[in-house]
């Protein structure tokens, strides 16, 4: 067995988008029920994915104040500092305002603080270095909000201020001009723009938009992870769109650095420009990445590209390195990841945390010696908000910020070792075992998904957070082919015969010793349009994988019954209305953990459709089936219409139209030739379709006198459901069963 890193959950519908909509937007099936699984219901929710719009800037609060400012300095010839920051976000920032402010005719400047010399945002010591007596305005961009007393500083100078940022708004708010989506004085309709995107709203309301403006959006949108969807959807569609037909000298050349070939989507940005930009910021080189973006000239431009190449190389390799030491410090009991050094680049302690938590699906956090202190990052699963968890846990911190799933953390050296106990006791008591979960919107089969209906799907992009590409499923598929790939044969290439779809897994070569040709296997990933010599196909890119292999044990006869195999806490499937011992114990036709170890189909169910339902698609490692039921009908049958007609034929004829039980119930089951409990099924039949009644053990005939057919019977309709269910799940072979169930579970 191969177990899954992931959690899985299938999204499910809560609401069907209108039929007037479907044809409006010309939804197909695969649109239709990724978009309804997501929530996307309602016209609204469809324009902001399939129609976007952008908003007017002077919609922002103080844009108004903004231009006025700036305008006057450019007017005045007075300096300008544009104050940015050191990720993808804050260089395309910087530079997106730069070149609007030079169109201008301002003489602006900038500055990029280091990251591990300044820090983030504001620094009072940078101001009094390089700002006093020399500018005269000062534009923080992707940054500033938190700065309240160094911008109240450069205010004390005579220095004005103003803050483009899109962060969350603090206690302590800057007095000055803010320019900001989520303003709480503002009525913005979109609250979520990247630190670019707000910049931009700027710069579109100076008047002094550039043609190749909107692939800086582009590029800082998709980098800082900000919701695809809305005004930000609209700001990369158009951004990519220049990317593809004119992009500009510097970002044409990092690309080309980077060995990339081909058009330019969300992925390009996301996987190769951004980690590139980023470097530079991470290795407190920032400057590099926006003369970059900034330059015309070819040749300089790709010596400044091939030098950030070699800067991602090196940010790349200090990431490995650094998890290799790090993973050896990881005990695999433990529920949270910390690990600590002295030595390790500061810059990059981020992604290796996140590395750390995608290898082993437990929350991180990563450490560094810094002076007195060990500064580092921590990064949490899906559903553990670690920020939370710190807060009201940890006693031996000296400083942190951020936020559910990502933050900065400090502790003093003396303290490291209490930090790191404390919180690893806690996450114990909890007795979890954490996973984090992937989301799974579309279930494929053998005719589901063709490359047509994929091709309209690819409507929906750019994905991005909030709206992330789709996860699809192929759940107890059977493996064509399948074989490792890559020069360290750490990839694995598989062919899904039944779906036509291949599969390739990054990093999943380890898979060649879990299945092979013809093994069942159930597979997640993101799907995209291979093309290979003039071919074109579907291909399913691997996040993860689970080999079921789920043991089928059969302990319907009682010389099978090994009850040591079964425990108090496995799952347990009753009949409904039986006696529930536990919240472990459910009903057929209840939902059941999505994943479970042992599940034990103790009692028969009372119909075929309830087992269906509570075993599809469940994972579990074990399934027993028991059956008990309290009477069978299999050997004794259920009454059928003759059977009714002929009792009620001798009700009719008797005296006065009654039969005393009591007395006579058996000869009347020896005059109809059966036996006392198929007897009293056909009375309780007779009393369901009002046929009699019977009252203190006496049968008496209903003056109404119509014909009833048997099938109106509810009572008759359970026992015929009862009887099928015995016939599938009682007298089936051992294989027979197994089949059947094997079915049920890849519905």
């Amino acid at each position: 067995m191969y177990q899954s890193k992931f959690e899985w959950r299938v999204r499910k519908r809560t609401e069907e988008i209108p039929e007037s909509l479907i044809g409006v937007f010309k939804l197909n099936m695969l649109e239709q029920t990724i978009l309804e699984n997501r929530g996307y219901t309602t016209e609204e929710d469809l324009m902001k994915i399939y129609n976007p719009t952008t908003y007017d800037a002077s919609l922002l609060h103080d844009m108004d104040k903004a231009v006025d400012r700036i305008n006057v300095a450019v007017e005045h010839g007075e300096r300008i500092l544009i104050y940015g920051d050191f990720d993808a976000d804050g260089i395309t920032s910087t530079v997106l305002l730069l070149k609007a402010l030079r169109r201008k005719g301002a003489d602006a400047g900038y500055f990029i603080p280091n990251r591990i010399e300044d820090g983030y945002g504001p620094n009072r010591e940078v101001f009094e270095e390089i700002v006093i007596g020399q500018y005269d305005l000062v534009i923080t961009v992707d940054n500033g909000i938190s700065g309240k007393d160094e911008l109240a500083f450069l205010n004390d100078q005579g220095i004005d201020t103003i803050v483009v940022d899109h962060h969350t708004f603090g206690e302590s708010v800057p007095e000055t001009v803010i320019i900001h989506p989520d303003h709480p004085d503002g009525s913005y309709p979109f609250k979520s723009l990247a630190g670019v995107g707000i910049t931009y709203k700027l710069v579109q309301a100076l008047g002094a938009a550039g043609q190749d403006d909107l692939a800086l959006v582009a590029i800082g949108t998709v980098a800082d992870l900000v919701p695809m969807i809305d005004e930000n959807k609209k700001l990369v569609m158009e951004g990519l769109e220049i990317l593809n037909n004119e992009p500009t000298t510097g970002i044409h050349t990092l690309l080309r650095a980077a060995g990339h070939e081909g058009g330019v989507d969300e992925e390009t940005i996301a996987f190769t420009v951004a980690p590139r930009l980023n470097a530079t910021g991470r290795l407190g080189e920032a400057e590099i990445a926006v003369e970059l973006l900034l330059e015309d000239e070819r040749h300089a431009a790709y010596e400044m590209a091939m030098t950030i190449e070699n800067m991602n190389a090196e940010r790349k390799q200090l990431v490995i390195d650094i998890f290799g030491e790090a993973v050896e410090q990881i005990r695999t009991e433990n529920q949270i990841n910390i690990a600590y050094a002295d030595g390790w680049h500061p810059g990059v302690l981020g992604i290796v945390a996140s590395r750390i938590v995608e290898e082993f699906g437990k929350p991180a956090i990563v450490l560094t010696r810094d002076g007195d202190s060990y500064r580092g990052s921590g990064r949490s699963i899906e559903g553990l908000d670690l920020h939370d968890i710190i807060t009201h846990q940890s006693t031996h911190h000296t400083h942190f910020g951020g936020h559910a799933q990502a933050l900065g953390i400090e502790v003093a050296s003396e303290d490291i070792i209490a930090f790191k106990t404390q919180l690893e006791d806690y996450f114990a008591s909890l007795g979890l075992d954490l996973k984090p979960v992937k989301y799974i919107d579309y279930q494929v089969d053998g005719t589901n998904m063709t490359m047509q209906g994929f091709e309209r799907f690819e409507r929906l992009k750019p994905f991005g957070q909030s709206f992330q590409s789709p996860v699809f499923m192929l759940q107890n598929d059977t493996i064509g082919q399948i074989r490792q790939v890559g020069k360290d044969k750490r990839h694995i290439k598989m062919t899904m015969p039944r779906v036509g779809m291949d599969v390739i897994g990054f990093g999943f070569g380890h898979l060649i010793n879990e299945v092979s040709q013809n093994d069942v296997i159930s597979l997640v990933g993101t799907v995209n349009i291979n093309e290979f010599n003039q071919k074109r196909s579907l291909q399913l890119m691997l996040q993860d994988a689970n080999v079921d292999n789920v043991q089928l044990i059969d302990m319907r006869s009682r010389s099978d019954q090994r009850f040591d195999m079964i425990s108090k806490n496995d799952v347990f499937v009753i009949a409904r209305g039986r006696e529930r011992l536990g919240d472990n114990y459910y009903e057929y036709g209840e939902d059941l953990p999505f994943t479970s170890g042992t599940v034990v189909l103790r009692d028969m169910p009372g119909d075929l459709l309830d087992l269906a339902y509570s075993l599809n698609g469940i994972h579990a490692s074990k399934i027993i089936s028991i059956f008990n039921s309290r009477e069978e009908l299999f050997f004794s049958g259920i009454p059928s219409q003759a059977d009714i007609n002929a009792l009620k034929q001798l009700v009719s004829g008797a005296a006065d139209g009654t039969i005393n039980l009591a007395k006579h119930a058996p000869a009347l089951a020896r005059r109809l030739g059966v036996k006392m409990n198929f007897l009293k099924m056909m009375v309780d039949i007779m009393v369901d379709l009002d046929m009699v009644t019977l009252k203190d053990g006496i049968i008496y005939k209903q003056k109404d006198d119509s014909e009833r057919k048997i099938e109106e019977s509810l009572l008759f309709n359970e026992l015929r459901k009862r009887l099928e269910a015995e016939k599938m799940l009682k007298m089936s072979s051992s294989s027979e069963l197994k089949n059947y169930l094997r079915t049920l579970i890849s519905k």
